[in-house]
């Protein structure tokens, strides 16, 4: 064999050689292809994101309502949110108040409805619609709710008034509603220990003359007392003319004392004779009626009621 016909039978064996190998390559590329395939068939597939609720995207970080602290007989309708409470007030003298924004799908009159709401339910479980709620100006001097903010408080026995107040309603896409609650709370007033003035059940009260929004009797009597006013079991006492009735409050007696300042100047009475401890209060012409006030003390302090003259 010449020369010339050896090279031609190397390369050629050589082109064999690298076509088997190139064989081999391409079956064992498609085996591990099937394998990688089997493989991706038995795999988990990895979980999908759980959706945002509509209420959790319409108030930040609320959670699903359980109950309302110092609301007894508080209900939602089912799967409401809520958000935590934001902070205002309770400085001495003042109600501390919890600021709330709950939503759920329905409409509002789920929660101010005439029946089955929200607010018919506290009704019913004793809560008086007296429309009520701490003025945000001061915290401390009650006025009314009108128009959509509704306001209940409790019977104020044997803890201080508590106020509810629902406002501030808002529809949303999807027939989800948003609102705001509103609680006012107050700690119980540290009395004279004396139980001959404060014993029993303690009885707080609104008003001179009662808890209810309306007067119970001569409108003149119908000024508020300072927030956490508790009465007194003590009905003795009064000299000729006069007759002393005791209370008990919340706060200082600088509060005390400009609180029922401006609640008795409210309801038509003349201040006179300021001094840091009280003031005399009086109303009317013929007869006139004249009430001594004397805070020496908040935990147990008096109004001096004169015989009208």
């Amino acid at each position: 064999m010449t020369q010339r016909a050896r090279a031609l039978l190397a390369v050629s064996l050589l082109l064999s050689l690298a076509l088997s190998l190139a064989g081999c390559a391409t079956g064992g590329s498609s085996g591990g292809s099937g394998a990688n395939s089997g493989a991706a068939a038995t795999a988990t597939p990895s979980p999908s994101a759980t959706p945002t609720p509509p209420c959790v995207q319409l108030i930040a970080g609320a959670t699903l309502f359980t109950s309302l602290a110092a609301v007894t007989g508080f209900t939602l309708p089912s799967g409401a949110y809520i958000s935590s409470a934001a902070h205002s007030g309770g400085a001495a003298g003042e109600y501390a108040i919890a600021t709330y924004t709950a939503c759920f799908q329905g409409s509002e009159s789920a929660i101010d409805g005439p029946s089955g709401s929200t607010l018919a339910q506290l009704k019913q479980a004793g809560w008086a619609l007296n429309n009520l709620f701490p003025d945000p100006a001061n915290n401390a001097y009650l006025d009314y709710c009108s128009n959509s903010h509704n306001c209940v408080n409790d019977s104020g026995s044997p803890n201080p008034f508590t106020f509810v107040g629902l406002s501030q309603y808002a529809s949303h896409t999807g027939g989800y509603t948003t609102f705001q609650i509103q609680v006012a709370t107050i700690s119980a007033s540290t009395c004279l220990n004396d139980p001959q003035y404060y014993s029993g059940a303690p009885k707080y009260t609104l008003y001179y003359d009662g808890a209810s929004a309306s007067p119970s009797g001569d409108a003149r009597n119908h000024f508020q007392m300072p927030p956490g006013t508790r009465v007194s079991t003590f009905q003795g006492g009064g000299t000729a003319g006069s007759t002393y009735v005791y209370f008990c409050s919340a706060g200082t007696q600088a509060s005390v004392v400009s609180f029922l300042q401006q609640a008795m100047s409210n309801d038509g009475w003349t201040i006179s004779s300021v001094t840091a401890s009280g003031f005399t209060a009086s109303t009317g012409n013929s007869p006139t009626y004249t009430i001594d006030v004397l805070v020496q003390n908040p935990n147990n302090y008096y109004l001096r009621v004169f015989v009208p003259m």
